[in-house]
């Protein structure tokens, strides 16, 4: 089974391996006064303090290596630009350290296998933050230099030597390159912390700036009205599961395939692409866009996922070589003989005779919704928000908003004097014969039952107009069969997440209704990437940052409206 993606995959991890042992092996080297084998009479051509100082740049260019390997195997020309130039670079220091053959030869075979296989590493940085992270650079050498340099001046009687301007700013310069000084020899400790606090932030702002051209492609979100147009012709024809109507809602981006046929919906959050179930389209087509989706990712350098994949989707995602986890189960009820009848609906069947000699009724609200109906509807909403533990989500459910309401019917239970007591929205089935709604609000002090004689009609509805089924939706982590330490960790948040999601009540809530239970999955690439991954899927749908999280930037930009290829 070939793995969608960018091809090359096994000869990166090679190559990511070659230069992780070359940057080992320089510090090791670095360490060793007399090399191993030298060549001839060339390991006594350079004066002492060239050896010393090739042994820092050595060191120098094995901490580069070393930060570029994760970006090597994402296949990142900007990792694969730092790796072969600390390669290249290691080689001279090798030359210099007294003609070190040893470390001439390992880093040598890195830097030539590297050029050979340079076709390998496409995937780009995002051009803002290479400027960033080279700014880094720049500004980070320019502010280490000029503490260096009032630093040295100011403390001058912690140091011998160094005593005219001129020699200051060369001990400076051998600071910030990370090369031993020549003349400020210190006196004490606080001359040797600050000669090392020098070098601190020369490296600091070496890392930094390496980290910021390595960087992902920082994802941009925008909403165009010609890609939302092409999306509904889209599920019009293809969209069967509940999750259809979701892909028109503003947090998304869209992947079309360049046939047209298909798209994937997704989201970016903290470099991972969180695709909203399976692709959108034709059979055919589907594969084509799921292939050149991974591929677009990684040449952005985000990992890929589909979230809430149905049992076909799982099978056509893993025919590309990803892997699948069942994270919980989809309720729906079948309504061709559904009915009150039985003890296991005693309740609500008693439920809805008691709302109904009381006066309570179920209807549709007429569209457009007026601006007064929109307020009632929100009072409604904000008290249910307000009590309990509710909050808003997004990416596989709506949240209230008013040109949201007014693109959807509202089913609402009034009260015998015409207050709106509880409400919810029903979205358009497109390709399915499953109903589906999304937002179901009420007061927190609405009768009792009142979300049920709701559902009941709910039902009613969706059957008088030839639905065969109607989603109660996903219940998270329900029926968990997966073995090993993932099926532990999954089971494990079953049990004891109750306190934050509400789990067991929400399956409780769904079962009651009997319906039928379908499995729902997360599919990834590797088990490597499976904790930034369900980092990732429990943030993509909090419309408010968690633990301090900061969400995305909505600006134009890259990754939207994307074609494949």
């Amino acid at each position: 089974m070939t793995r969608a993606g960018l091809p090359g995959r096994r000869r990166r991890r090679i190559a990511a391996a070659a230069v992780a042992f070359d940057a080992l092996l320089g510090f090791g080297l670095a360490i060793v006064h007399h090399p191993p084998i030298v060549i001839g009479p060339l390991h006594r051509a350079f004066p002492v303090e060239a050896v010393v100082t090739s042994r820092f740049l050595l060191v120098l260019a094995s901490l580069a290596q070393v930060g570029s390997v994760n970006g090597l195997l994402r296949g990142k020309r900007q990792a694969w630009t730092i790796a072969t130039l600390g390669a290249l670079v290691a080689v001279a220091c090798f030359q210099v350290k007294r003609a070190d053959l040893v470390g001439i030869a390992g880093s040598g075979a890195t830097a030539v296998l590297l050029l050979l296989w340079a076709p390998l590493f496409p995937a780009r940085s995002d051009p803002a933050t290479v400027r960033r992270g080279l700014a880094w650079f720049a500004f980070g050498t320019l502010g280490a230099f000029a503490y260096g340099m009032v630093g040295l001046f100011v403390l001058d009687r912690h140091f011998r030597g160094s005593e005219s301007l001129r020699a200051i700013a060369e001990d400076t310069l051998r600071l910030v390159l990370i090369i031993p000084e020549a003349n400020a020899e210190p006196v004490g400790r606080h001359g040797r912390w600050f000669l090392d606090s020098v070098r601190l932030v020369m490296v600091a702002s070496l890392t930094v700036g390496t980290w910021q051209v390595l960087a992902p492609v920082r994802y941009r979100l925008a909403e165009e009205q010609r890609e939302l147009e092409r999306v509904r012709a889209i599920l019009e024809r293809w969209g069967t599961t509940s999750l259809a109507y979701f892909h028109l809602m503003p947090d998304k981006s869209h992947f079309f395939a360049r046939s047209g046929e298909a798209f994937i919906g997704y989201r970016v959050v903290r470099g991972v692409a969180v695709a909203l179930g399976g692709p959108v389209g034709e059979p055919g087509a589907s594969r084509e866009v799921a292939r050149e989706f991974i591929e677009f990712c990684e040449l952005n350098g985000w990992m890929a996922c589909f979230h809430q994949c149905t049992p076909t989707e799982g099978a056509l995602l893993q025919e590309l070589g990803l892997r699948t986890l069942k994270i919980g189960e989809e309720a729906v009820v079948r309504l061709e003989g559904f009915q009150l009848a039985g003890k296991s609906f005693k309740h609500i069947r008693n439920v809805t005779n008691r709302l109904e000699r009381e006066g309570y009724t179920v209807e549709e609200l007429p569209q457009p919704l007026a601006d007064a109906v929109l307020a009632e509807l929100r009072a409604v909403s904000d008290a249910w928000l307000a009590h309990g533990r509710h909050r808003e989500r997004q990416f596989t459910l709506g949240w209230f908003d008013e040109q949201y309401l007014r693109q959807t019917r509202v089913l609402v239970l009034r009260s015998p004097e015409g207050r709106i007591e509880a409400f919810a929205n029903l979205l358009p089935p497109f390709a399915s014969r499953i109903g589906n709604f999304d937002l179901m609000r009420r007061r927190p002090d609405a009768p009792d039952g009142a979300m049920d004689y709701l559902f009941v009609r709910m039902a009613e509805l969706f059957r008088g107009e030839g639905m065969e089924g109607m989603s109660l939706g996903f219940a998270p982590l329900a029926n968990v069969d997966e073995g090993g330490v993932k099926g532990q960790v999954l089971r494990w948040l079953y049990a004891y997440g109750e306190r934050f999601f509400n789990f067991k009540g929400l399956r409780a809530f769904k079962a009651k209704w009997g319906p039928e239970w379908e499995p729902r999955y997360l599919v990834y690439g590797s088990d490597g990437d499976l904790p930034a991954v369900a980092l990732a899927v429990a943030l993509v749908g909090e419309r408010r940052p968690l633990l301090g999280w900061r969400r995305e930037p909505r600006v134009e930009g890259l990754g939207v409206g994307a074609e494949g290829g």
